[in-house]
């Protein structure tokens, strides 16, 4: 009886490490946007907040929309994950920003969402046929291996951006 409570105590502390491994999520949860009410001009907005991006940042925008109020931003790194059990260089967090500014009854605002989410990391391995080592390089996309990624950093980062955003607006006041 009492080899069957240590084998009941055993299984349910493996249990509890498996969380530590991946985040236990087998589909993608929505990464809910932030809403950000702006002063001024759509046209203006956009100016300001792309000016911020490429030259505050020194980040690129990759597309911007027909009307000129979407803009959509290079992938960027903004976090290395090096915890125990990663790989050599750590999992690099990578995401790209989706912008949208819209004018509904006089109230512009700003909707900033994550266009795009992933991991990037390298792998070292033993190339027996050159004889030497091997790197492989992978990407992880949040919508194909949501399991892996920790959504506090990119709600983390989307918070950062939106800050930044309204730091920026307040000193334009």
């Amino acid at each position: 009886m009492e080899l069957n409570k240590i084998v009941w105590l055993l299984i349910a502390l493996l249990l509890a490490l498996l969380p530590a491994c991946y985040h236990m999520r087998a589909e993608a949860e929505p990464i809910p946007p932030r809403v950000i009410t702006l002063p001024g001009q759509p046209q203006d907005i956009v100016r300001k907040i792309r000016t911020l991006i490429e030259e505050g940042w020194h980040c690129r925008i990759l597309e911007t929309d027909s009307t000129g109020t979407v803009l959509i931003t290079a992938p960027y790194h903004f976090k290395t994950d090096t915890s125990v059990g990663q790989p050599a260089g750590g999992r690099k967090y990578y995401t790209q920003l989706r912008i949208e500014i819209q004018q509904t009854n006089g109230t512009v605002t700003a909707h900033l969402s994550h266009y795009n989410f992933e991991i990037r990391t390298s792998y070292a391995y033993n190339d027996y046929s050159k004889q030497g080592v091997g790197t492989m390089y992978k990407h992880y996309p949040y919508e194909e291996y949501p399991g892996m990624f920790d959504l506090d950093l990119i709600n983390h980062e989307m918070d950062r951006v939106s800050t930044e955003i309204q730091k920026l607006f307040r000193e334009y006041k």
